[in-house]
Order: C-alpha cells, then structure tokens, then sequence
C-alpha cells in the first residue's frame, strides 16, 4: 500500500479541486449577495417553482421546453429538463430578487441556487435543457450563463441536438434568419428576413444599439431569440410573425466560430 504524507495529500485535494473548477467552473455561476431561503412546495417545469409560501417563481435568464399538462404533448428536453431540475432540488432553495421581479402573470422572476450556491439556470443551460434569455433589466449572470450555454452547445447536448431552422410557432423561439432590409419608425427598427418574419427592436430597447450596428445586419445571416407573435395585419405585403428582441446578447451575426 502506498502512504502519502498528509502535507502531500493536501496538495493534491487541493490540485483536484482547481482543475476541476478550471473545467467547470465557466459553466456554473456561484452566487453573489444576499440571498434567501425558502422551501420548494412543487417544481412545475424545468424554468417554474412553487413555494411553500404561495410564491410562484419562474427562473430568471432561461426559458426551458413547455410541458403540454392537457395532453401530454411536450416539446422535446420538457420532461428532462423538469426532471433535472427535481433531482437538484432538496426542500429548500436559495433565492435571489431580480430587478424587475414580477411579470405580467405575477411570477416572482428570481435567480435560484441550490445548496451549494450554484445557479440553477446555469445548470440547466450547461446540459442543453434550456436557451439563455437577456431580458433588461435582468442582466445578472449573462456572461456565466452565456458560458454554460456555450458548454452544452459544444458538446451539441441536449437541445443543441437540434437544427435552428426558423418555425411558424408563437412562443420562445431560436432561429437563424438572413436580414433582407431594415426600417425604423416609431415601433422601432423593424428587420425584415427570408422567412415570413420580422425582428422587432422595440422603442424601449433603442439604447443597447447604434444606427450602424442595426443597418450592419442587412445582407448578413444572424441567430436571434426570443418570444415571437403572429400578428394580425391586413397588409398582405407585411410578414405574418414578429420576434422581439430586447437585449444585443440575443441578436448576433453567425460567423465562423459559432457556425455549430
């Protein structure tokens, strides 16, 4: 049997524990501030909880597969993605308040944490169960959500399994589009693609992008996400689905290093 001195041994624990946190330590977000605790009564989906307290909270920088609870129609990864974020839950979760921290259907939008302090979304992103999502103001995260999402889509896991061709559906969407023309006007700057979709850059966002950086997308390919409407026009010659955009971290052009 071979004896390693306890000085040795902990130089080796402690060797571990880097290369460790230097393989994973991008992909996860460790918590900074004040948090809270609070008891999980119910996981609902992969991005929704229920608190003993009666709050309902949706996961803030993610949207996950919906569950079809009707039907049992569920859009692919819904099922893992619940069931991943069941198995990372005790009976107690750390929260954190967003700035903006309630939407239009009175969820309470917080930054979640498990025992150990490591986001919940970051997770979830890491092993392709959910897209990242910038909605101003709340912004915290972005840059280790973005490297978990970058994680899972490397290693083409879970929805990166997937193409990214655009899809007549109301709802969260991810597409790559090619940007024909764009206007602007008091809805904001609106860009035109190949499909039968308009991008939509509403007034309120206007500062997170300069005239030329918006009139750079004409002729070029991009990846966008967000949430995306059919609208109702009598205009034949208007595109029948909008997608808004709030945030620059969610419309970019494709280049070579993230043609995967």
């Amino acid at each position: 049997m071979i004896v390693i001195p306890l000085k040795k041994r902990q130089v080796c624990l402690a060797l571990f524990l880097f290369l460790s946190f230097a393989a994973h330590g991008d992909a996860t977000c460790v918590a900074t501030g004040t948090l809270e605790k609070a008891q999980i009564k119910r996981v609902v989906d992969g991005d929704t909880v229920h608190l003993t307290d009666g709050r309902k909270v949706r996961l803030v920088g993610i949207d996950t597969p919906e569950l079809d609870h009707k039907k049992g129609n569920h859009e692919p990864f819904a099922i893992e993605a619940t069931q991943f974020l069941r198995s990372r839950l005790d009976q107690f979760v750390y929260l954190q308040e967003s700035k903006n921290d309630q939407d239009r259907y009175g969820r309470y939008l917080y930054y979640l944490f498990d025992k150990d302090r490591i986001s919940l979304t970051s997770q979830l992103l890491s092993e392709g169960l959910g897209y990242r999502i910038a909605i101003p103001p709340n912004l915290a995260y972005q840059d280790c959500f973005e490297a978990a999402e970058d994680t899972a889509r490397n290693a083409h896991k879970g929805l990166w399994q997937q193409n990214l061709q655009w899809q007549p559906k109301a709802g969260f969407a991810i597409s790559r589009v090619n940007i024909t023309s764009i206007t602007q006007n008091r809805g904001g700057w609106w860009l035109e693609t190949d499909q039968d979709l308009v991008i939509n850059l509403p007034p309120n966002t206007i500062d997170y992008w300069s005239a030329q950086t918006v009139f750079a997308f004409e002729g070029r390919e991009i990846e966008v996400r967000g949430w995306q409407h059919q609208r109702k026009s009598r205009y034949s010659d208007f595109k029948s689905w909008v997608l808004s955009v709030r945030h620059p971290n969610d419309l970019r052009e494709i280049n070579v290093s993230n043609k995967h």
